[in-house]
């Protein structure tokens, strides 16, 4: 399946204080609401949601084992948006093709926290019927980033997404050859102290 769900409900509120700490601008891509995207494309990556941040890693990991010929790959970006009454994500995707060595490879959006009756997150496949996710605080969706995806307007008060891309592993070693096993190291020494 290309579209994988995934519960990372245990992060919520700890993803909520930074968030309402953070700054937020308006950003043309969306109608009534605020995202980080213009200030801060590293919201991840904030030490404090380093168990957020790895979990989202590890569920990339199981996400790209099912795919044969899908290279491994890193969080690379990662922003928010909050959408209020009305609020609109319009049609896009991340990259052309997982042909594009240095374009993302699978994207997300995590919800640390959405109103009941958001509104869902649409899957444009081509000449196929769309696929809608309706958004649940906690859930992980995990997707080709290829792949379009929208929202319609949306009728809560307050819809919250992190957003991410991901880059290829090989591209990140030949880049910062030792950024990767700095990562992994990480990852497991925080696997074994959970």
């Amino acid at each position: 399946m290309l579209i994988q769900n995934y519960n990372l409900s245990q992060h919520n509120s700890l993803c909520m204080n930074i968030l309402d700490k953070s700054n937020t601008a308006k950003y043309s891509f969306i109608k009534e609401g605020i995202s980080s995207y213009e200030l801060n494309k590293e919201f991840l990556f904030d030490p404090i949601l380093k168990p957020l941040l790895i979990d989202i890693q590890l569920s990339i990991n199981e996400y790209i084992s099912k795919f044969e010929n899908l290279e491994a790959s890193v969080i690379s970006s990662s922003w928010f948006n909050v959408l209020s009454k009305g609020g609109i994500v319009g049609k896009h995707k991340h990259v052309d093709s997982w042909d594009n060595n240095e374009g993302s490879v699978v994207s997300g959006a995590y919800y640390p926290y959405v109103d009941k009756n958001s509104a869902p997150l649409i899957f444009s496949f081509p000449n196929k019927n769309p696929i809608s996710i309706v958004p649940e605080s906690g859930a992980l969706v995990i997707f080709p980033s290829w792949l379009d995806h929208y929202t319609k307007p949306n009728k809560s008060e307050r819809r919250i997404t992190v957003s991410f891309n991901t880059v290829r592993r090989s591209v990140v070693l030949e880049k910062f050859p030792d950024s990767i096993k700095l990562s992994e190291k990480t990852l497991k020494e925080n696997a074994f102290s959970s």
